[in-house]
């Protein structure tokens, strides 16, 4: 018997270590990935849970998806803080290879016109930031 698609909007639960984007397997701890489409943004974390929107998720390029993957789970570890989530992320994308510096134009693009709100700086001072943790 093949498995049905779940209804629109359902959520879709990974336990911890069983999520995947594009094949890699993502992991974050004991963490669980929660796929969320009615989410209002790519991403959300709380305390032991990630809520990712996989209509968004899924249309980004897969250095992208695995950003905001790990800067979701960069909030389990170094809490609510924008930009040290932003840097947690992009330092293992360094590190384990899938964010070389060729991908800094996909962030470029995604935040040049964000105006930033009061937990996230201004688009392009979020790139700069990100940047200059990568370099580092």
């Amino acid at each position: 018997m093949a498995a049905s698609a779940p209804p629109a909007g359902a959520q879709t639960v990974y336990p911890p270590g069983t999520f995947r984007i594009d094949g890699l397997p993502v992991s974050c701890g004991p963490t669980v990935f929660v796929l969320n489409p009615s989410l209002p943004d790519v991403g959300m974390a709380q305390p032991g849970i990630i809520h990712m929107n996989p209509n968004v998720l899924w249309s980004m390029p897969t250095s992208m998806k695995l950003f905001w993957a790990s800067h979701e789970c960069g909030h389990q570890i170094v809490g609510a803080n924008e930009t040290a989530a932003d840097c947690w992320a992009i330092r293992l994308g360094r590190n384990q290879g899938w964010f070389p510096p060729s991908e800094f134009n996909h962030l470029i693009w995604m935040f040049r016109h964000n105006t930033g709100d009061i937990t996230h700086p201004p688009g392009p001072v979020r790139v700069n930031n990100m940047i200059a943790c990568y370099n580092s």
